[in-house]
């Protein structure tokens, strides 16, 4: 999560200078972090929100813009309507799907139980692994959780990008029965690797302690073969 403030000062500096507010919340809005938009937990409304992934839950291929209504006001007085053009806007398959997802995630009251294991879930990781000598941070929202391998725990030094340590933790993970998101230089488009743990919103916790054991091992099974020096 961005730091305290990060995203109000953001919407005063847009405001200032005329300027939209767009906020990218594809992987982390509806539901993800734990609300159906990320950004509620900064307090900030942005102009215009592009979502996507937890909107059809991965049975139709799905995404949306939403404005604000003086967004679209201004696009209705201009031309009427909102103009997209595109073969498949507005697919009627799709948006079905979309629309039966969130039925069942309000009715099963799925955002408040990703808020509630994922702050389970972020403690669990802390005591397994928090002092893990080659991992900088853990952390998150809801069922949205990074975890950052560094050489160095106090400098915060990243691996040599040739080690490839994320695609390690990809491949390992998958061979113990667990798929997690590799992703690598984040710290300054080379170097850098991060591992993000997103579970289905209906997970158990059953099924989360399963991630968080096979996670664990993964970790411990990678840094023993792994030449840190």
């Amino acid at each position: 999560p961005a730091p305290p403030g990060y995203s109000k000062k953001m919407r005063e500096v847009c405001d200032k200078h005329g300027v939209l507010m767009i906020a990218d919340e594809v992987m982390c809005g509806v539901g993800r972090t734990g609300d159906w938009r990320s950004l509620s937990f900064d307090d900030v409304v942005p102009d215009v929100m592009s979502i996507a992934k937890g909107l059809g839950g991965g049975y139709m291929p799905l995404g949306a813009s939403v404005c604000q209504q003086h967004i679209a006001d201004t696009l209705f007085e201009k031309d009427g309507v909102i103009l997209t053009g595109h073969t498949f806007a507005g697919h009627t398959a799709a948006c079905a799907a979309g629309v039966a997802v969130q039925k069942i995630i309000e009715r099963e009251g799925l955002v408040e139980k990703v808020k509630r294991d994922g702050e389970w879930m972020l403690g669990e990781l802390q005591s397994m692994l928090g002092q893990h000598p080659y991992i900088g941070d853990i952390r998150g929202r809801g069922f949205f959780i990074g975890v950052e391998f560094v050489k160095d725990r106090e400098s915060k030094e990243p691996f040599d990008p040739e080690l490839s340590v994320f695609t390690k933790i990809g491949r390992e993970g998958f061979a113990n029965g667990l798929i997690t998101y590799p992703v690598g230089g984040n710290v300054d488009g080379n170097r850098g690797d991060i591992t993000i743990i997103a579970p289905p919103y209906n997970a158990t916790r059953a099924e989360l302690t399963e991630i968080l054991d096979k996670f664990d091992i993964t970790v411990k099974a990678v840094f023993s073969e792994v030449n840190t020096s």
